[in-house]
């Protein structure tokens, strides 16, 4: 609900950004709240990004605070390090209401181009931003055109607010985000990545997903995803790959690797496959190189593209108890929830309608929870006997052949787990190799 005094004050501000502010306040410099913090504070929803605008130059807030982080001090802006947050500082240049005026003016939307002054706290709104917000709407300050000239991701922060919100795009506003849509192609992965993982985790991500592929942007900046919208999940199934994919991220806990593993997941069936080939190897690969260009982290590159690579199929409803342990031991016990609940997300988003949908896949998950218990040996190092037993008990040294009877032992394990003993797998080393090298 939207509040309705004309003067909101500062009441709601977190003690340590009001200091923050009294500080700079106390130097002699104007300082406003700008930004989301305004907007979500109107929306009754409790902020989480507090953003200041000020007429002190970067160097006066260097001088100020005793952690300054110099973001973007190029552009203007720094970031105040407190002990409870970070507070972006952006400075204007002219003094005066005119400052600030030139600041809002410069905004992307008017629901994020309004301020609150210090220390009285009246509402500065030059853009009609409240009144956007009453109406639930995203609407460019000024001209549409200059504002994602200005930074063109901005066409992507448009998608992702009305993700979060469920607010509607202006009609200018959104022909601008079409004419301006190959304009992403200039912003770098990082910032790409952001407002994805937002989006991943927004209230009404298919309302985003949509909003960006019908603007263009979806086709600069996830290609294969914009593409699987024109393409039949199985013949006859009257659902898109897309739609499908957006279902399945949606039925997914809000596990950032998860999720970003079911938006990968049938990225390689937006594309005809040549020959027999795999599509899940295709959207491992599409994976990988996605989060690669968006300088993610090597570890959850390689986590994401695991799931994504094996990723549950129909024939597991089919896998005995010993090709199960092989699965959990190939891609790793501690990925076994995320494999189980992208194939729950599959099941209940329509993606086996001929293998028994969520009932086979949630017996499924319990033998392969119970398998996973039974299991006395992840790797070959955790076999009962070691390269140094194997080499004793045959009378040999180093070489390939200790690696190829520990190979074997571990596939003997895979097969019956109770046979990871010293006892047991000593006897087979000396039934099956010791005449070998007699």
């Amino acid at each position: 609900m939207l509040i309705t005094s004309s003067q909101p004050g500062l009441s709601f501000v977190p003690r340590d950004v009001l200091k923050a502010m009294e500080r700079i306040s106390r130097a002699g410099f104007e300082v406003w709240l700008v930004g989301g913090a305004v907007r979500d504070f109107l929306l009754g929803i409790e902020p989480r990004d507090w953003d200041l605008a000020t007429s002190a130059g970067s160097k006066e807030i260097v001088s100020l605070f005793p952690a300054v982080i110099p973001v973007g001090i190029r552009h203007g802006t720094v970031q105040v390090h407190t002990r409870t947050r970070d507070i972006e500082v952006t400075s204007f240049e002219s003094p005066g209401k005119s400052g600030i005026l030139d600041d809002l003016a410069r905004r992307d939307f008017t629901v994020n181009s309004m301020a609150l002054s210090y220390p009285d706290g009246v509402l500065l709104d030059p853009n009609a931003g409240r009144e956007d917000l009453r109406r639930g709407v995203i609407r460019a300050v000024g001209d549409p055109r200059a504002r994602f000239l200005d930074d063109p991701l901005r066409i992507v922060r448009a998608a992702r607010i009305c993700g979060i919100y469920g607010f509607r795009i202006a009609p200018a506003t959104f022909e601008a985000m079409k004419e301006d849509a190959a304009k992403l192609e200039q912003i770098s992965g990082e910032r790409i990545r952001e407002e994805i993982i937002k989006i991943l985790t927004s209230s009404n991500l298919s309302m985003a997903f949509g909003l960006l592929r019908q603007s263009g942007a979806l086709a600069r900046i996830l290609p294969a995803l914009d593409a699987a919208g024109a393409r039949e999940l199985h013949e006859g199934a009257g659902v898109s790959i897309l739609d499908h994919t957006l279902s399945c991220i949606i039925n997914c806990p809000g596990r950032i690797r998860l999720r970003l593993a079911a938006l990968f997941h049938e990225s390689g069936r937006s594309r005809p496959l040549s020959g027999r080939g795999d599509p899940r190897s295709g959207s491992s690969s599409i994976a990988v190189e996605t989060m690669k260009g968006w300088n993610m982290s090597s570890r959850l590159i390689d986590e994401v593209s695991t799931l994504v690579g094996h990723q549950i199929c129909e024939e597991a409803f089919a896998w005995g108890d010993a090709r199960l342990r092989r699965f959990i031991t190939q891609v790793g016990p501690e990925l076994l929830n995320d494999f189980i609940a992208l194939g729950q997300a599959e099941s209940l988003s329509g993606g086996w309608p001929q293998a028994g949908g969520k009932e086979q896949m949630d017996r499924l998950a319990a033998r392969m929870k119970n398998q996973l218990g039974l299991i006395s040996a992840f790797s070959i190092r955790e076999l009962a006997l070691g390269g140094k037993d194997i080499m004793e008990i045959l009378g040999i040294g180093p070489g390939p052949e200790v690696g190829n009877v520990l190979k074997h032992l571990f596939d003997l394990v895979q097969e019956d787990p109770g046979l990871n003993t010293r006892e047991s797998l000593r006897g087979i080393v000396e039934k099956n190799y010791r005449q070998a090298n007699g």
